[in-house]
């Protein structure tokens, strides 16, 4: 069997340094003290946080995030024009499942060399998911450091961004309640999450150059590439109705939902989320990654769970953005995480976390 572990991402000495640089960024809190704009934590996860400056009666929300190892694939099929779906989506979907609201996004393109043609691509991308999440662009810069950067082929870069929001409304969970329904968004792609396993099991399978075997009408490389959905202005509309947004991300529903509904003892009941893109089951078929461990690293076709007593809002919400929207499951009292799984192995079976 194939697991994230296997593929490189060793999630445990990851979380070592984290806490390390964690510890270290704590110490500079005292820095603001007894200065204009309090500055808190909303949400911390070794450096990983989500922090909030508070101005008055305003509060602006920071997060930062990047596209990881998922750029690995616009490099393999020469398309740069939809990362920056992918990286305003970890950003601004990651700031609105908080109740805020994104303004403005500031970022930071890495290049091991300049190409006009890239750049330029990279632009129109930003352009297009920029108008999709509602937000400005106001800053950013672009490094040129040559070996300093490596990826696949001779055009390699990172990309990563900071966002600032305006916090509206308490979406941290404190709200849920037992027997409100879980609405699913679906999600057509890997978004940037498990991307290190999904080029794991292709090159074992297919080689150095699997990015160019056919898959139906397209390449493997083009079906990777698939663009993050951005839930952002759609769940923006729904702040009213909704209790609690889950942005499904690392650690996939069991560690999002999980870890949310652990707050207040409870669990869920996922009984009918959507099924997986194709491709996110060939790479379990092709990997004997099972179904238990796809979920923890893939959004296994969910980008966004809500928790709503007013499901039908939601999903008619969802549908004036073109995105498909069902009631996957339900809050329970007791804790734990079950899914009716969709997955290759054990499709219509029930997986439980604990």
């Amino acid at each position: 069997m194939t697991t994230y572990r296997k593929a490189g991402v060793n999630i445990a000495l990851g979380d070592l340094c984290s806490l390390i640089m964690s510890a270290a960024a704590d110490k500079t809190f005292a820095n603001r003290k007894g200065k204009t704009g309090t500055v808190k934590i909303l949400e911390k996860k070794g450096l990983h946080r989500i922090i909030t400056i508070t101005f008055g009666s305003t509060t602006l929300l920071l997060n930062s995030d990047g596209i990881g190892t998922k750029v690995e694939f616009a490099e393999r099929t020469g398309r740069h024009d939809t990362m920056a779906y992918d990286l305003f989506a970890m950003l601004c979907d990651d700031a609105v499942r908080f109740g805020a609201e994104p303004v403005a996004i500031s970022n930071i393109l890495d290049v091991n060399a300049l190409k006009e043609e890239t750049i330029r691509a990279l632009a129109k991308g930003m352009v297009g998911a920029a108008r999709e999440a509602g937000i400005t662009v106001v800053s950013g810069e672009i490094a040129e450091l040559g070996t300093r950067v490596v990826g696949y082929g001779k055009n390699s870069y990172n990309w990563g961004g900071t966002v600032l929001s305006i916090l509206r409304k308490d979406l941290t969970g404190s709200r849920i309640k037992k027997g409100s329904a879980i609405v699913a968004l679906e999600e057509k792609g890997f978004r940037s999450n498990g991307i290190s396993l999904v080029r794991k099991i292709m090159e074992k399978i297919y080689g150095a150059d699997w990015h160019r075997k056919k898959f139906g009408s397209k390449t493997l490389g083009e079906q990777a590439l698939t663009p993050s959905r951005i839930y952002t202005r759609a769940v923006l509309e729904m702040f009213d109705i909704v209790s609690s947004v889950i942005h499904v991300t690392g650690g996939g529903i069991p560690g999002k939902l999980g870890r949310l509904l652990g707050m207040k003892n409870y669990g869920a009941d996922i009984t009918d989320p959507f099924v997986p893109c194709e491709m996110m089951l060939v790479c379990q078929k092709l990997g004997r990654v099972e179904d238990a461990e796809a979920y923890r690293t893939w959004n296994m076709g969910q980008g966004m769970l809500l928790v709503t007593e007013k499901p039908e809002r939601a999903i008619a919400i969802a549908s004036r953005y073109k995105i498909k929207a069902r009631v996957a499951g339900v809050i329970t009292g007791k804790p734990g995480v079950k899914i009716t799984s969709r997955g290759y192995f054990s499709h219509g079976k029930t997986l439980q976390y604990n």
